[in-house]
């Protein structure tokens, strides 16, 4: 673990030396700063209740070229409104009964998983796997809301899409590189069994949100669930267990540098006395998104740490009305993120190594 922070630290160092003030990662880092302001002043022009949503939508839907960002802003938007209506229909079924809420949580949380790392169209699947529990989990309360929340959110994720869109057809360029075709849905209980397994594992950590919530009473249960399909959902999979795992800390560690990095630099700007001003505050807020995306798309191989800086501090710096006058909504939302991370370490402790993966031992021996 020493040495994973040491290099940690070594690559954030080595990014934050070697900003780009030219060429393709500039020109990113400066659609990403656009796409994130012009859509929380929309959200906020419209009232959004959650307009930090439309500002981290945009941030996630900036890519390289026009078509990438179209093809993945597009998946978002599907997936949203899949995961919003289908919460919507199930919740008033489900909500009243703790094992129908666990099912139903769980079957989100797998099928987002499953279908992120196996589907075409896996950034729908897990969008609208993660829509489905942040619905789910914001009508534990009060069920009449679900309307009101799949609607808001579902609304809140189409502006900052759309607005991304906007300014990558505009801004960035057509090129765009071929991706690797998804192993598809074949063979669950075969060769792709320790898929499955990985899905399965996620399903259970975010059925769980609820009863961890309820006994320790944590903040922000839906940053939970989110952080837990983040987490797991890595780019691939090998089959060879502790590979399989140490992607899985690797992605942990990543998440909580970039919460510490996007909030540490949240908290800074919270503290200067232009930051209650509407314009200093938006600008200082875009020139931190920029340089999340520089960290994100730089040479050192910490994409995640660049996107959860910007996701932090888009949570720390934005509140319902406009400018962020406290640190305690942001300290409770970054605290459900970390939550997320300790409860599926405890999962896996007690679940061992993922079944039906190849250990490494195994992988030489063949």
């Amino acid at each position: 673990m020493r040495q994973a922070l040491a290099e940690l630290v070594g690559a954030v160092r080595g990014e934050l030396a070697e900003l780009s003030l030219s060429g393709p990662r500039l020109r990113q880092a400066n659609i990403a700063a656009l796409a994130v302001g012009l859509a929380l002043v929309l959200a906020l022009i419209l009232r959004l209740n959650n307009p930090w949503w439309a500002g981290i939508s945009a941030f996630m839907c900036v890519q390289a070229s026009h078509p990438q960002s179209w093809q993945k802003g597009g998946m978002r938007i599907v997936g949203t409104l899949a995961g919003a209506i289908a919460s919507f229909a199930l919740v008033p079924l489900a909500v009243y009964d703790p094992v129908a809420t666990m099912l139903l949580l769980f079957t989100a949380g797998t099928l987002a998983i499953l279908g992120a790392l196996l589907s075409p169209h896996g950034y729908a699947w897990l969008l609208g796997g993660i829509t489905a529990m942040m619905v789910t989990l914001g009508s534990l309360n009060d069920p009449t809301m679900a309307l009101s929340i799949a609607f808001y959110r579902a609304a809140e994720i189409m502006l900052g899409t759309a607005t991304a869109l906007l300014v990558t057809w505009l801004l960035a360029p057509a090129e765009s590189a071929a991706a690797a075709p998804p192993p598809g849905w074949h063979s669950l209980l075969g060769r792709n069994w320790h898929v499955l397994s990985h899905a399965v594992r996620t399903g259970m950590a975010v059925a769980a949100v609820p009863l961890v919530w309820r006994q320790l009473e944590l903040p922000n249960l839906s940053q939970m669930a989110i952080s837990i399909g983040a987490v797991m959902a890595v780019p691939t999979l090998t089959g060879i267990s502790e590979k399989d795992q140490s992607a899985i800390a690797q992605r942990m560690l990543h998440r909580v540098a970039g919460c510490i990095l996007g909030g540490c630099f949240g908290a800074m700007v919270l503290f200067l006395p232009i930051s209650q001003s509407f314009v200093p505050w938006l600008l200082l807020l875009m020139a931190g998104t920029w340089l999340a995306m520089q960290i994100q798309n730089g040479s050192h191989g910490i994409p995640g740490v660049g996107a959860q800086a910007a996701i932090a501090l888009i949570l720390t710096l934005v509140q319902d009305t406009g400018p962020a006058v406290s640190l305690l909504p942001a300290f409770n939302r970054i605290a459900g993120m970390i939550g997320a991370i300790g409860l599926l370490v405890l999962i896996n402790l007690l679940l061992g190594p993922p079944i039906g993966a190849q250990s490494a031992s195994e992988e030489k021996q063949g």
